[in-house]
C-alpha cells in the first residue's frame, strides 16, 4: 500500500515542476516560482526546483534570495554546474558593489 502512495507522490511531484518549467520557459517567473515551491513541499531535496528558484531569483533581482537557493542546491548536489557558476557570479557581483 506504502508503495501506491509514495508512486502518486511522485506523478505528484513530476506533474507540479512540469507546469513549473512550463511557466519558467515561458518567462512567466511568479507562477513558476509558485510551483517550484509547491514541488519542494512534495519533495524538499529537489535539486532542480532550488537551483530553478535561484535563476527565478536572480532574473528577478533578488541576489540574497538567489544565493540561497544556489546554496541549498549545492548542499543536496555539490557538484551542480548552474547554481555554482551562478553563486560565484552573484558574489563576484556583490564583491564589485562594495568596492
Amino acid at each position: 500500500m506504502m508503495n501506491i502512495k509514495e508512486k502518486n507522490k511522485k506523478t505528484q511531484e513530476e506533474l507540479v515542476q512540469e507546469t513549473a518549467t512550463f511557466y519558467f520557459l515561458n518567462s512567466k517567473f511568479d507562477e513558476a516560482a509558485e510551483e517550484f515551491k509547491k514541488v519542494l513541499k512534495l519533495n524538499p531535496a529537489n535539486i532542480e526546483a532550488y537551483c530553478s528558484l535561484g535563476l527565478i531569483y536572480e532574473n528577478k533581482k533578488q541576489p540574497e534570495e538567489a544565493k540561497k537557493m544556489y546554496e541549498k542546491t549545492l548542499l543536496l548536489d555539490k557538484n551542480n554546474k548552474v547554481a555554482k557558476e551562478h553563486l560565484n557570479k552573484l558574489i563576484g557581483i556583490k564583491d564589485d558593489e562594495q568596492d
